[in-house]
């Protein structure tokens, strides 16, 4: 649930596009949203949609990948996991379909007095990276850590910042975040102030918070990680994080 009352949309599907064989990128627009705005990295909405499986309503939080404000639209990428109501909903959804949405809610801002930045993520958190990756400065030192499940599901990352993008693969088996939880620890960081930026499975996000705070020196300010869900907990909320 929401902090506080935020507006609702209505809005149809005007495309869906595969992206990668589990992602699905999925354009939403219609005059329903005409009032709607948005401008900062990481903003997310709560999407409501109905499961093809029962017929029931429900609402799950997804990052906004991008906002066409001369349409209006805004894309949003869904991760096609198969076990959940609203990854049903994408795997089935066609241009046409009318959904509505909450929000938005969340933001990011760039710190200028950040040497470098540290970003990470699994699929659920790629859409977020993504769109702090192509708000950073021109020329700050950044590092993003992405976790897929092999490299086909790779796919060109934009910067106007000085970018190095490692891809973490996960082996097949292998609990979800543990490869990346693996990969920030044993990275190595640029010299002087950084921030950092993490989100996935609660658990592997649990570890990474503790190496920000614990062996990077990050404090609160400096290290945002919060986990966007948990296995087997449906719609999963984070107590150690903020919107």
């Amino acid at each position: 649930m929401f902090r506080s009352r935020r507006p609702r949309y209505q809005a149809v599907v005007e495309s869906v596009v595969r992206i990668a064989p589990r992602m699905a990128r999925i354009t939403l627009g219609g005059p329903g949203m005409a009032a709607f705005r948005c401008d900062e990295p990481t903003q997310w909405v709560k999407l409501f949609v109905t499961d093809p499986a029962d017929g029931s309503s429900v609402g799950r939080a997804y990052t906004i990948r991008r906002y066409i404000p001369e349409r209006p639209a805004v894309v949003i990428d869904i991760v096609l996991h198969g076990n959940g109501p609203a990854a049903r909903w994408a795997e089935a959804a066609v241009p046409g379909q009318e959904v509505s949405f909450g929000g938005p809610r969340g933001s990011f801002s760039a710190d200028a007095r950040a040497d470098f930045y540290l970003l990470a993520g699994d699929e659920s958190a790629q859409p977020a990276v993504l769109t702090i990756a192509e708000s950073l400065p021109p020329g700050v030192r950044a590092l993003a850590y992405l976790e897929v499940e092999g490299p086909q599901a790779e796919m060109d990352v934009a910067s106007p910042a000085d970018l190095d993008v490692v891809w973490v693969h996960r082996a097949v088996g292998q609990p979800k975040g543990r490869a990346l939880s693996e990969a920030l620890r044993s990275a190595s960081t640029p010299p002087g102030r950084g921030v950092a930026w993490a989100a996935g499975e609660s658990i592997s996000i649990r570890d990474i918070r503790r190496h920000l705070h614990d062996h990077l020196g990050m404090g609160r300010n400096e290290a945002y990680a919060k986990g966007y869900w948990k296995l087997d907990e449906a719609d999963h909320r984070d107590p150690d994080a903020s919107d």
